[in-house]
């Protein structure tokens, strides 16, 4: 596995805080793209796809844990879990069958079709449980959000204790930083009334799907 002693010496130093940051995030990775080879670049193409809503699909997961690269598989790996866990109980708190929402096929994927349990029982399968299931039962959209961030940036340290000069720690980089960017580009009232829309449209359109079975039967 290649080092890059340099290269993450020059990397500034990164805090997740929720408020506005100062870094040029396009410069950052340009700076990481023209230090590394294109088997590498190949990995950070995977996660930057990867962060994007729209992509992630069964299909992207089935493939991501198929990449030769330690991070991608064990991040991805409790992404999916995490957002089955929280598909599952929005779905629970809006009386929906969550298997309509669960991506992929496993253990935990079962138990949350299946289980009665307040926390699904799914406590073996998902090592953060108890801790997303109280970020979960907060009533404040916007600090739910960035909880469910926290638990990500925690999960990037956990995966890289032992990272230090290497393509995974380029990664976990890159992840925490489109993190933050992420915070960055949202106003915080804005991004409160963004999730409050986000939450009505998903629940407009279940209505709105359950009306028209109702009406062609």
């Amino acid at each position: 596995m290649r080092n890059y002693p340099y290269l993450i010496a020059s990397l500034p130093e990164i805090v997740l805080d929720f408020e506005r940051s100062n870094y040029d995030v396009n410069a950052i990775l340009e700076q990481i793209f023209i230090n590394i080879p294109p088997k590498d670049k190949r990995f950070i193409d995977w996660l930057i796809f990867g962060l994007k809503g729209e992509n992630l699909t069964n299909h992207f997961y089935r493939e991501v844990m198929h990449t030769k690269n330690r991070f991608l598989n064990e991040y991805f790996k409790y992404d999916l879990d995490l957002r089955n866990i929280q598909a599952a109980f929005l779905s629970r708190k809006s009386s929906i069958d969550a298997g309509q929402f669960l991506i992929g096929d496993s253990p935990l994927t079962d138990v949350l079709k299946t289980s009665k349990a307040a926390d699904f029982g799914a406590s073996e399968f998902f090592g953060d449980l108890t801790k997303l299931m109280a970020v979960l039962s907060g009533s404040n959209i916007l600090e739910r959000e960035q909880n469910i961030d926290m638990l990500r940036w925690k999960k990037v340290n956990e995966i890289n204790t032992f990272s230090y000069f290497d393509i995974d720690y380029l990664l976990g980089f890159i992840l925490k930083l489109l993190i933050i960017n992420r915070w960055d580009t949202l106003d915080k009232k804005q991004g409160a009334l963004l999730f409050k829309e986000l939450v009505e449209d998903v629940r407009g359109s279940y209505k709105k799907e359950e009306s028209e079975k109702e009406t062609n039967n």
